[in-house]
């Protein structure tokens, strides 16, 4: 049961490895330029507000987590001194 489970999986594996038999045909239609003018423009616009908000990231309220954190880094640094 063992070798035959081997050669089983000997067999899917060079079958999956192999382009013979199997003729490459590029993608055609329009669908195809539909999908990848639409995922480009998501990727195009992730990368730019990924970098739009990693430089400026626009938090201007008072009560936000990191006026908090500066505030007690910096009395920290001030009582050491």
């Amino acid at each position: 049961m063992l070798i035959m489970l081997l050669s089983f999986l000997q067999k899917a594996g060079d079958f999956s490895t192999s382009s013979k038999g199997r003729e490459y045909v590029p993608p055609d239609g329009p669908l195809y330029y539909i999908i990848l003018i639409g995922s480009s423009v998501i990727v195009l616009a992730v990368v730019v507000l990924a970098v739009k908000w990693f430089i400026w990231p626009g938090e201007k309220s008072e009560d936000h987590i990191k006026r908090r954190i500066l505030d007690t880094e910096l009395n920290k640094s001030h009582s050491d001194e």
